[in-house]
């Protein structure tokens, strides 16, 4: 039956020894489920306190998580000595912020606070940001005392540009590799959480988990888990979608990103944080580009000019609507107005003026009026550095002769009043194009000053708690001390055997079931078949009744033709398990918008934080005090409750 799946295709050799069933059993104090920038950095911090620690991961860690494709801009470093603001300030301005890019709370303020001694720990382990070639002197992004070069905002600097972040993860993988107390797991894929007695809701005990080269089954019995998986992809290789094909090189998202920590948390009983959104489609299209490699306005090509064919140029507006006349002026806060929570500034593009004719498509991206310093500073110093450009983009334009000085980047033709929109990164495909091509939004778990979750001893970083991008580290160094903390005084659980054997049998199942000739669904259908139950029954128009529709009908599949799926290897395996999981993540979303419905019917007010789990069967609604991380028996204070959390991590430091 095997060579016959998949309209005859015969999978090639696999090069690997197959050791289904052979199980290694390994005994850590932390495990760390994820080794991506928030990963890394939480197995390094929780190494140096003295406790054994598995870092886990599905790739080789010097690439792994959406940080391996690189970085160029480390953004949100409020606490860098030159910033306009402090954290403090920051939290008091996110409040009455015009655009909030994320909730104004203690994951936020942990995140900023300890952001530059992040990127301080992250130069130490090789990382370059400084211009200590003196590349740049007297460029207006470049501190000449610091020799820190800034990116977007040169009045209040809250985002510094990297020289090396390309190789990123190599700096961290090497660093970590030097920790005696760390053990580097890679390829290797967390399939469950193990908890107290095998029941949901009970403290963490360890973890399952399969070698995706050889099947191999692994069994890690720790005192506490740090979820480090990223969350669920920002791209259109969702919930909703399936094509990655179509949608070009998102760098985003590693496009292993597919929600398995979600899944597991929500499995092991833990507290989720209320959803909204339901998907996006605004930052995706079904029709996308290599990212940075068409001509746009925003994020790393911020500030370039935009011109039409006929060379017109397109005025450059701040988010107060006031015109900008100079270059600089794109790079500066608006005069006497806050720039906390606004957009930058972009190029307006009246859509009306392309109806007319006035401006004539396709639009350039034109480098020619950046000074020498800017221009390289884009190409060569950004991009190049920034996530998935080295090759796709810089290589390959400078070896196909692109020279930023002379020549100009076509922009993608859009319906004109997509051009309009606030966001101009439109390399992402054009917004709104497809309703129903959505990115994931999922808030994820709630996190506590500690940031474990509501399981005890489950802890989160990075976007698995809303803490992502290029600080993600920031959150894993602060959760791997955390981690340590409660480690070094928590005796080890007993894991439960029948929760071990029941977990295995799950994860085998479809090789098991190779010489069943009804076992005919491969990963990539099960995903399809998700994707349409979330278009239907959790997309634009939502319902009560549809959110129980797409509940049974989930259920349906995973009585069914998730009975029915094949893995002819290791790697498809893996795929399988990715699949169930992002399944699981279906049912998150629709749970969260069927308690909502409840909410609404309830007439529960904004002023409460709804928190939901899944227990036995059962959804279980609570809510919170909004801000109840400033409320008792917390400080009302954020650098109070930080410094709280941090006594005794710096004590030890004080101590040698």
């Amino acid at each position: 039956m095997s060579n016959h799946i998949n309209y005859g295709s015969i999978p090639p050799k696999w090069p690997f020894p197959v050791k289904y069933d052979e199980e290694n059993r390994i005994e850590t104090d932390v495990l760390v489920i994820g080794a991506g920038i928030a990963g890394s950095m939480a197995g390094l911090m929780a190494a140096r306190r003295g406790v054994k620690v598995a870092v886990v991961d599905k790739a080789p860690i010097d690439i792994s998580g959406s940080g391996g494709a690189g970085l160029d801009h480390y953004g949100g470093c409020i606490s860098n000595p030159d910033c306009g603001f402090t954290p403090e300030e920051y939290m008091e301005l996110l409040k009455n912020a015009k655009v909030k890019f994320r909730p104004p709370d203690h994951r936020a303020y942990i995140q900023m606070k300890g952001a530059w001694d992040n990127l301080l720990e992250l130069e130490k382990l090789g990382l370059k940001f400084r211009d200590e070639e003196d590349e740049f002197v007297g460029a207006p992004f470049r501190d000449d005392k610091t020799k820190i070069m800034y990116a977007y905002d040169y009045k209040n600097k809250d985002t510094i540009k990297l020289r090396g972040g390309a190789d990123i993860k190599a700096f961290m993988r090497a660093g970590l590799t030097k920790e005696k107390n760390a053990t580097l797991y890679e390829r290797v894929m967390i399939t469950n959480l193990l908890t107290e007695d095998g029941r949901p809701g009970t403290r963490i005990v360890g973890a399952t988990g399969i070698n995706e080269e050889t099947g191999e089954f692994y069994i890690f019995s720790a005192k506490c888990a740090i979820l480090c998986t990223a969350g669920l992809s920002l791209q259109a290789t969702s919930t909703w979608t399936f094509n990655s094909e179509m949608f070009a090189n998102g760098y985003r998202a590693d496009p292993r990103v597919t929600g398995e920590g979600f899944a597991m948390a929500w499995k092991a009983g833990a507290e989720f944080l209320p959803e909204e959104q339901f998907g996006q489609s605004i930052n995706t299209g079904p029709f996308g580009w290599p990212w940075y490699g068409v001509g746009n306005p925003d994020n790393t090509w911020h500030g370039v000019n935009i011109v039409d064919d006929n060379g017109k140029e397109m005025p450059y507006r701040n988010s107060y609507g006031d015109e900008l006349s100079t270059v600089l002026d794109r790079f500066m806060p608006s005069e006497g107005k806050s720039n906390v929570g606004v957009l930058h500034p972009v190029p307006f593009i009246d859509a009306k003026k392309i109806e007319s004719g006035e401006y004539v498509l396709p639009l350039w991206a034109d480098l020619s009026a950046f000074s020498d310093d800017e221009r390289r500073s884009l190409w060569g110093l950004m991009v190049g550095n920034e996530g998935r450009t080295r090759t796709a983009i810089y290589d390959y334009f400078n070896k196909a002769g692109f020279n930023p000085d002379t020549d100009m980047l076509q922009c993608p033709v859009m319906t004109p009043y997509n051009f309009q929109n606030d966001f101009k990164d439109w390399y992402q495909g054009e917004a709104h194009i497809c309703k129903a091509w959505k990115a994931d939004t999922l808030k994820g778990v709630i996190t506590d000053w500690n940031q474990m979750t509501s399981i005890e001893g489950l802890f989160a970083a990075g976007s698995e708690s809303d803490q992502g991008g290029a600080a993600a580290g920031s959150s894993g160094g602060y959760s791997g001390n955390r981690a340590a903390e409660y480690a070094i005084k928590t005796p080890r659980g007993k894991i439960s055997e029948e929760q071990v054997a029941a977990e295995k049998k799950r994860v085998y199942a479809p090789v098991k079931r190779m010489d069943d000739p009804k076992a005919n669904v491969s990963w990539k259908e099960l995903w399809m078949g998700l994707n349409r139950v979330m278009q239907q029954d959790c997309g634009e128009f939502r319902s009560p009744e549809l959110c129980e529709h797409g509940i049974k009908w989930l259920d349906s599949i995973k009585k069914h033709e998730m009975q029915m799926t094949y893995a002819r290897n290791p790697h498809e395996l893996s795929r399988v398990l990715e699949c169930e999981s992002r399944v699981t993540t279906g049912e998150i979303y629709l749970n969260l918008c069927k308690a909502n419905f409840r909410a609404a019917e309830q007439n529960i007010g904004k002023d409460k934080i709804m928190l939901n789990k899944f227990i036995d069967g059962e959804l279980i609604t609570t809510y919170k005090e909004a801000e109840w991380w400033l409320k008792p028996p917390c400080s009302s204070s954020y650098l109070e409750n930080y410094t709280n959390c941090r006594a005794l991590e710096k004590e030890e430091k004080q101590n040698g």
